[in-house]
């Protein structure tokens, strides 16, 4: 655990481990943006709902450029943040203050048992294949009384986002591609966590509007770790299908919809011993 004294060190482990989100660091946060009030709003509503002190001792697992990890940076807390992805850790140093970065597997986690107050998934449950793992090691580094935090980024169902992930899932399918269902993982992965927990509060953080575009939603895809992870046969001929579709069904792929965004928590709380 990062000392409280001084400044605190951050530590990026430089040993071989490859990443799909090493190409995409660099615009990483461009294409993913939260408004600027967002991760201090995340913070507050995980400190309001329990009976955690600041600082709190946290860990943030996919910690990735730090978009919501530098909120409890900037705040005091003792913060250390995992990733598998050193481009995306030496991102979020760049742009950091203090804190503790480490270059790790959330299945094999570098800490004692009951370290930390608070585990933060930030975006994780949806895409890990082996959540299992990953929740075992969370529960082993956190305190009794402390919390695991899930959290995602909601859009509406009717949405243009929506219906291009659900038609590009269609169209992957039929190339042949068995393709990653995230809701599904996210929900067996939160009610793994409400079996055990003592108390489970869902939040809604923070609220925000948007203007996107179909354009938008293609080269941000080019980026999502698991897409970009297909051959690039697949993923050419998939964004062409998914370019066709989007302009019968939007017309001009540059024009703006507007949406509603919110930023969504699930907080386990579980006993004290």
């Amino acid at each position: 655990m990062p000392s409280s004294s001084g400044s605190r060190r951050r530590a990026i482990a430089e040993r071989a481990m490859t990443s799909a989100f090493d190409l995409s660091a660099g615009s990483f946060e461009h294409h993913r943006s939260l408004p600027a009030e967002a991760p201090a709003a995340i913070r507050s509503a995980v400190l309001a709902a329990t009976r955690i002190p600041a600082p709190a001792r946290v860990l943030d697992l996919g910690a990735g450029t730090g978009r919501i990890g530098r909120a409890f940076v900037a705040a005091g807390d003792f913060y250390a943040g995992v990733d598998t992805s050193l481009a995306m850790l030496r991102e979020f140093s760049t742009n950091s203050g203090n804190g503790f970065l480490a270059l790790a597997d959330g299945r094999r986690l570098p800490f004692k048992n009951s370290t930390f107050d608070v585990v933060l998934l930030m975006h994780v449950l949806s895409g890990v294949g082996d959540w299992q793992s990953v929740l075992h090691e969370a529960r082993r580094v956190l305190c009794p009384g402390g919390c695991v935090v899930v959290g995602h980024t909601g859009s509406p169902e009717s949405g243009v986002d929506a219906q291009l992930k659900r038609r590009l899932r269609a169209i992957l399918e039929e190339i042949g591609v068995a393709w990653h269902q995230p809701r599904e993982s996210r929900r067996q992965a939160l009610a793994w966590l409400e079996s055990s927990a003592r108390r489970h509060t869902h939040s809604v953080a923070a609220t925000w509007n948007v203007n996107t575009t179909a354009r938008e939603f293609l080269e941000r895809r080019r980026t999502g770790a698991r897409f970009a992870d297909l051959p690039s046969g697949i993923q050419t001929q998939a964004l062409a299908r998914l370019h066709n579709w989007a302009e019968a069904t939007f017309g001009s792929l540059d024009t703006a919809h507007p949406e509603t965004r919110t930023f969504e928590l699930d907080i386990f709380e579980f006993e004290r011993f």
